[in-house]
């Protein structure tokens, strides 16, 4: 089970990389990287869950996606984010919550306060106004990236 999850994790690595560099620069969370991402986790993670028989991870999974799309889509729907933030933070639960809840809620939070704390640098400085558009999936995907990379050594340190 361990080279699956390891191989279903490096796409995630490589194709929320990309989403991160796409978003920054352009704002955008391309649907042409988003649903081939989906569609990796889910049959990944799914057969991942098989292999160690430890389907009780996928369902997880599933519901942490459910929870964290319908939270963003709240916001969404006042306006407050662009909807390729909801899909991906569905994206981002689905990889998150198979490994732990605790990981998910981790990476979540991380990638907001960063968010928040640039957002907040760059009106002081003047460089954005309190309605400039922030690319905040790449906040989000940088997040996920940390909060597993201290998952990662807490794991290690044993």
């Amino acid at each position: 089970m361990q080279w699956v999850v390891g191989v279903v994790y490096a796409g995630f690595l490589l194709g929320s990389a990309v989403l991160a560099a796409v978003d920054a620069r352009t704002n955008r969370l391309p649907d042409k990287v988003m649903f081939p991402l989906y569609a990796w986790g889910l049959l990944g993670l799914a057969a991942a869950s098989w292999a160690g028989e430890e389907w009780w991870r996928l369902l997880l999974a599933l519901g942490v996606a459910a929870v964290f799309y319908g939270f963003f889509w709240a916001q969404w729907f006042f306006g407050l984010m662009g909807f390729g933030d909801v899909k991906l933070a569905g994206l981002l639960g689905l990889f998150l919550g198979w490994a732990s809840l605790p990981l998910a809620m981790a990476g979540l939070l991380c990638g907001m306060v960063v968010a928040m704390l640039v957002s907040l640098g760059r009106i002081a400085l003047g460089r954005a106004k309190r309605k400039s558009q922030v690319a905040f999936g790449a906040y989000l995907i940088l997040g996920a990236w940390a909060a597993s990379a201290a998952q990662a050594v807490h794991l290690l340190r044993g």
